[in-house]
């Protein structure tokens, strides 16, 4: 029988470590230098966190909200096929929070379910786990958070609790897998040491969601994009894409001091979903870009932002270049990107 146990800032990363590396694949990018994916995911949530945490002490007129997951069925190719999406939220908020969220959402009609999950900080127990090092499996044990799921009543807007408590509610939407999933080797603990610069709260809303995408739905399949943040203020919903990286400099020792000649770029498959969504949903979308100094360094320069609207008013169409994560890119000049201060 497993107790209930105290929630720290140690078992947390530990429990986080080990879902991360057996759920994901080291993969190494070969257009892009320094670019492992388990990497890129490990060190991903930087910029995120500290976009809210610069948003609320910054401009504490805006509300800072969790990002979602938009989730779909494979498509079997014949013509009725089209597709229908699920909505889910993992926050410790009270689901009455994000109404304004959900209520806008839901106008969408392709969207048939909308779910929060709610995190409770307490009651969490130990599970038992089978991960994997150079010898092959091996036994241990993580944490597992408790939640409450409620769905959105598009009728209504408002909350209520799901007959389904369980990730149930979720998870029958997808499809069974043909074989079991890979389990990938744990790798260097150390990579997961910038987490106890964080708060626990913060911690605790990683590894939740994390517990779900890199554990429990890995019986299933389902595609999945991610939203990372929303901004809300005076009525007003602003749709978030959150990143960290160095500007793309010229290509010749005199232009790479040069700002005239630096460039950002944005993955092609985010940029037509972030734009299907602005289009059914009417919504604004700014991209923020933690500027980084190098990949290694990763010391914090500045934010740089432009509105979805401004970057494609200004991309090149004529070209785009490889990216992470096997990636296409389009880019815009870096002098078209302003303060966070400016566009806010």
């Amino acid at each position: 029988m497993f107790m209930s146990m105290a929630i720290n800032k140690n078992n947390i990363i530990d429990s986080l470590y080990k879902i991360m590396c057996t759920g994901t694949t080291t993969a190494i990018d070969s257009r892009v230098n320094n670019n492992d994916y388990f990497k890129r995911r490990v060190r991903g949530f930087k910029a995120e966190i500290e976009f809210e945490k610069n948003i609320l002490s910054d401009f504490q007129e805006y509300k800072f909200y969790e990002g979602g997951q938009l989730w779909s069925r494979l498509l079997d190719g014949t013509r009725d096929s089209l597709n229908i999406f699920y909505y889910t939220t993992f926050d410790t908020l009270d689901p009455e929070n994000y109404v304004p969220i959900y209520k806008k959402i839901s106008v969408w009609s392709d969207i048939k379910k909308l779910l929060y999950i709610q995190i409770i900080p307490e009651g969490w127990i130990s599970e038992d786990f089978v991960a994997k090092d150079e010898e092959g499996a091996i036994d241990t044990q993580i944490i597992k958070p408790k939640f409450k799921f409620y769905e959105f009543n598009k009728e209504l807007e408002e909350f209520s609790l799901s007959d389904t408590q369980d990730f149930d509610v979720l998870l029958s939407f997808g499809q069974d897998l043909v074989r079991a999933p890979s389990r990938f080797k744990l790798r260097r603990r150390e990579q997961f040491e910038y987490f106890n610069e964080y708060e626990l709260n913060t911690l605790i809303k990683i590894y939740s969601t994390r517990y779900f995408l890199d554990h429990k739905k890995r019986t299933k399949r389902m595609n999945m994009i991610d939203l990372d943040g929303f901004l809300y203020k005076n009525e007003e919903l602003i749709l978030v894409e959150i990143k960290e990286k160095t500007p793309i400099l010229g290509s010749t020792q005199q232009t790479a001091g040069d700002t005239n000649y630096w460039k950002y770029g944005w993955d092609t498959r985010r940029i037509l979903w972030y734009l299907h969504l602005q289009n059914n949903l009417n919504l604004k979308t700014l991209y923020a870009i933690r500027q980084i100094n190098n990949r290694d360094e990763r010391a914090f320069i500045k934010w740089d932002c432009i509105m979805l609207k401004d970057f494609l008013n200004v991309t090149s169409w004529s070209s785009s270049r490889a990216g992470g994560g096997g990636e296409d890119t389009i880019t815009v000049p870096y002098n078209h990107f302003q303060d966070l201060e400016s566009i806010l």
